[in-house]
């Protein structure tokens, strides 16, 4: 069997078995029991591995993920080969470490060295099934979908994250859908606390900005200011302004764009300017 260099990320763990009742210590007097038997029931991984081996200490901690990631479906069977050495020899074992796949009591695959989690995975999944555990989504990786437009998937991933802390883009992905009732539902029930924050000034300028009504020009404004380009549309506002002082969609507008420019002395600048225009 080919050599595999040993993978670069360094891992280690107490090699005694943790507290799951799929991870066990097998010694010859346990060996049909805990693996012959087991394997007839659920797959099992049987890692023969010693206390003096440092691949093994790098390679048992993705051993273990991989079936606390998979619980109930995958055994892991260990042999520290130092106190099994008769075992080790009669189950043919040359090099350190060596991890086997037993399924209804016979060996169908082995593999020798360190290999990342990813490659044990679809080795496994040559030969037996399993379900991916879904791991919760980042903020990082929700951001990933709002930006790529897959909002239903970027709500999916927000419910599998703490309520506190997926609010903000749970607000921005319904008010990118057009669902301004509920964005505004989820700002009504925020905290005192959460109302102090600066996410809460933005949204709270965003929903007054889903609320403003007007033209095509209007519909314009928007979507620069959906962009990105407040400012710019901060200046066509104040020029709209001008031309007709008595436009409320365009102060509505004005008003709440101010609320997302994040700069105090910006804010402060153009409201004198839309001061000046109106008196």
């Amino acid at each position: 069997m080919p050599q595999i260099t040993p993978w670069v990320k360094i891992l280690t763990i107490d090699m005694n078995t943790e507290n799951n009742p799929h991870i066990v210590d097998v010694t010859m007097d346990t060996f049909m029991t805990e693996v012959i038997e087991k394997s007839k029931e659920i797959p099992v991984l049987l890692d023969f591995w010693a206390d003096w081996c440092e691949p093994c200490k790098n390679l048992t901690p993705i051993l273990h993920d991989i079936v606390d990631s998979h619980p109930g479906q995958i055994c892991l069977a260990k042999v520290n080969t130092d106190q099994e050495q008769m075992l080790a020899q009669q189950m043919g074992v040359q090099s350190l470490p060596t991890v086997a796949l037993l399924v209804n009591g016979q060996i169908v695959d082995n593999f020798m060295g360190v290999k990342p989690k990813s490659e044990i995975t679809a080795w496994l999944s040559q030969h037996v099934s399993l379900d991916v555990k879904q791991e919760p989504q980042s903020d990082e990786g929700v951001q990933q979908l709002i930006d790529a437009g897959e909002y239903e998937a970027a709500l999916s991933a927000l419910m599998a994250l703490p309520a506190e802390q997926a609010v903000w883009q749970t607000i921005e992905v319904h008010l990118l859908m057009d669902n301004v009732d509920a964005a505004q539902k989820l700002y009504d029930g925020l905290s005192d606390e959460q109302l102090k924050m600066p996410e809460a000034d933005q949204v709270k300028a965003k929903l007054q900005l889903a609320n403003v009504s007007g033209d095509e020009q209007m519909a314009a404004f928007k979507a620069l200011i959906a962009q990105g380009a407040v400012e710019e549309a901060i200046q066509g506002l104040l020029a709209a302004l001008q031309r007709d002082l008595g436009n409320a969609d365009v102060k509505q507008m004005l008003i709440a764009s101010f609320g997302l420019l994040g700069d105090a002395k910006l804010v402060a600048q153009y409201r004198r300017k839309m001061g000046s225009i109106l008196n």
